[in-house]
């Protein structure tokens, strides 16, 4: 099951349309729409306040395919100062 998937169970099953989700949560209603089509991917912000206004908590979209626990690309670590040429 994708986010848009389980984005759209939830709401139903609360009998929430897209404009009232987008309402109760402050995430704009063009931004929930593609959700639930699957063109977007939440921020983790978002995904907090979609299930706040769902009245579940973030865990109901952990098992999602497509949502992932740690960022796919990582920052590299910082080379010290000596590595990149600068002596004090």
């Amino acid at each position: 099951m994708t986010f848009g998937e389980k984005l759209r169970e939830l709401r139903t099953a609360r009998g929430l349309s897209e404009a009232r989700l987008a309402e109760l949560s402050g995430v704009p209603f063009g931004t929930v729409h593609e959700y639930g089509l699957g063109r977007r991917k939440p921020s983790l912000a978002a995904a907090v306040k979609l299930a706040a206004a769902l009245g579940v908590s973030c865990e109901a979209f952990s098992a999602c395919e497509d949502v992932t626990g740690e960022s796919q690309a990582e920052d590299p670590p910082e080379e010290p100062e000596r590595a990149r040429g600068k002596r004090k």
